[in-house]
């Protein structure tokens, strides 16, 4: 734990919260309402009460002359935006005429391990990066529809050619059904369908206003992965548009009798070791079995909805996956901003965190990622992402840029809908804060 300036003495409380199991049980129905967009359902009240209850309360006492808590979640706790929890305050039996937030007390923001909160926090404020370019990329409302069978080979992508077939002809589909101003819908095994998304647009040109001369907007047909793979180090990086997130599939025959073998039991075969652990699983397997969860999550750019038809593997195919999405040249960018659904959904590692897109991105580079745990609302969200953009450009530290646009829709009395965490806690800040 670094010292602060002129500190004498460091006092490091751990605070035990108790089993998982109660915890877990109440984030599973919190996250199972606001993805399914039930943020009015009577469990849904209880189990955020109980999640403060149980996780902020033993804390609280802790953090009472503290403005900005620096949250570094595991387990469960990662599909958790800590924003939309009630401060003990807000406790009792009697219940208020209006919940409080503890967004309304304390500056929130995200780190993945605990180390980066000693990198960050010695990093400059002032001349920035070298290797940071002079442009930011603003992308909003893809073409879905264009057609890309006549594209061009994209530049970056050889090295993952198997990872980009993470999504085949016919494996999945867009499920019909549900509000059509959602920037997501869950994918399953007929095919694929992304609509269009004209809040996105007017967003991204918003946007793209507010970041000045300097900004490289790219709308419709030219929302492309290929652009998206040629970036080199914008300041910042903005994709409004759908994102997706798959669950594991199922694995095949093969792989379950080898995992159902004594632990003892060993396989050989041609060029194999017998002996070798690894010979029961990476080598008694093809690779490709495996599914790597940042292939099963992504955003749809120009051309998505002809993904299926594109057989070549380094092709553009309007998928950009979160493995993809890793290996893009973003060292310097101080901001990536996925203003899409489930940007920030993905496969739960216990001591790992998530491996999502906002994990993709990072690896990528970026200083801070703002990505989803949930659907959202494409009206709230356009409103949103301008109201942040314009307090960063005008100055504000990130953390607190964002805070103060959280605050901006749940305290607006004109937009009443807008005033449930559904809306305005969907997204959460990763990274750099200041």
């Amino acid at each position: 734990f670094p010292l602060a300036k002129d500190a004498t003495n460091l006092v490091v409380e751990r605070v035990d919260l108790g089993e998982a199991a109660p915890i877990d049980a109440a984030v599973e129905t919190i996250t199972r309402r606001m993805s399914a967009g039930e943020y009015r359902a009577k469990d849904l009240a209880a189990a955020l009460q109980r999640v403060s209850e149980l996780v902020y309360a033993p804390l609280a006492r802790h953090l009472t002359n503290v403005s900005h808590l620096i949250v570094c979640p595991d387990g469960q706790l990662s599909r958790l935006p800590f924003e939309m929890l009630s401060p003990p305050s807000d406790f009792g039996a009697t219940r208020p005429a209006r919940v409080k937030y503890l967004i309304e007390e304390k500056t929130i923001s995200y780190v993945g391990s605990g180390r980066e909160v000693a990198r960050l926090a010695a990093g400059q404020t002032g001349p920035k990066s070298k290797v940071q370019g002079p442009k930011s990329v603003v992308m909003g409302n893809p073409d879905f529809d264009l057609d890309l069978g006549s594209a061009r080979v994209s530049r970056a992508v050889a090295d993952v050619s198997s990872a980009t077939n993470g999504l085949e002809a016919g494996r999945f589909q867009l499920r019909a059904g549900g509000p059509r101003s959602l920037r997501s819908r869950e994918l399953d095994a007929r095919g694929i369908k992304f609509t269009p998304l004209p809040g996105a647009g007017d967003e991204a040109r918003a946007v793209a206003k507010l970041l000045g001369e300097d900004c490289v907007l790219r709308l419709g047909a030219d929302a492309r992965e290929a652009e998206l793979k040629a970036v080199q180090s914008p300041r910042v990086l903005h994709l409004a548009t759908h994102g997706f997130f798959l669950s594991d599939q199922e694995l095949n025959r093969e792989i379950r009798e080898i995992r159902e073998r004594p632990a003892g039991l060993f396989v050989s075969g041609p060029g194999m070791d017998s002996f070798s652990p690894l010979s029961r699983i990476s080598r008694g397997s093809r690779f490709e079995d495996w599914e790597n969860p940042l292939v099963r999550c992504g955003i749809a750019l120009a051309g998505a909805n002809h993904a299926a038809r594109i057989t070549n593997a380094i092709a553009e195919d309007g998928l950009l996956t979160g493995l993809e999405a890793s290996l893009l040249n973003l060292q310097g960018t101080e901001l990536v901003i996925l203003s899409a659904c489930d940007s920030g959904t993905g496969e739960v590692k216990t001591g790992e965190g998530v491996m999502s897109l906002r994990r993709a991105f990072r690896i990528a580079g970026a200083e801070s990622v703002l990505a989803s745990h949930w659907q959202v609302s494409d009206q709230a969200t356009s409103r949103l992402m301008t109201e942040f953009m314009r307090r960063w450009r005008g100055g504000a530290p990130r953390a607190q840029a964002w805070r103060e646009a959280q605050l901006s829709l749940l305290r607006d009395t004109k937009e009443k809908d807008f005033s449930n965490p559904y809306f305005w806690a969907a997204f959460t800040l990763t990274g750099q804060w200041r």
